[in-house]
């Protein structure tokens, strides 16, 4: 995903217990498209997903973010941000901006659960 900040920065960061994270009533596949929604909305320069382990990676300029979408249960999924970028730039999309739009995109109604 290029230089700079890496992804093992931002596993060290989760497991630093740093981020944030919300549960949402959408499952683990409509999670995946949400993220994925957000990050080509925001204009990412790259997008990779492991779905196998359960995160997302994007990198907008030197901001590298992370998404981890974990299943609660069939209805609801825990999705946390991290956001790590180098040097001086400002970070394009915040992780409270992240949630936001994710909340927009969860609440639509092809996304309520029934």
């Amino acid at each position: 995903m290029g230089c700079g900040t890496t992804v093992s920065d931002l596993i060290r960061a989760k497991q630093e217990g740093k981020g944030t994270s919300k549960v949402y009533m959408v499952n683990v596949d409509q999670a995946w498209e949400i993220v994925e929604k957000i990050m080509q909305w925001e204009g990412t320069d790259e997008i990779k997903e492991n779905r196998s382990e359960g995160y997302m990676l994007a990198r907008s300029g030197s901001t590298l973010m992370g998404v981890w979408i974990e299943p609660i249960d069939k209805v609801q999924c825990k999705v946390m941000i991290i956001t790590k970028s180098n040097g001086r730039t400002i970070i394009g999309l915040s992780e409270t901006e992240f949630h936001e739009r994710f909340a927009l995109f969860a609440n639509r109604p092809e996304n309520k659960q029934r």
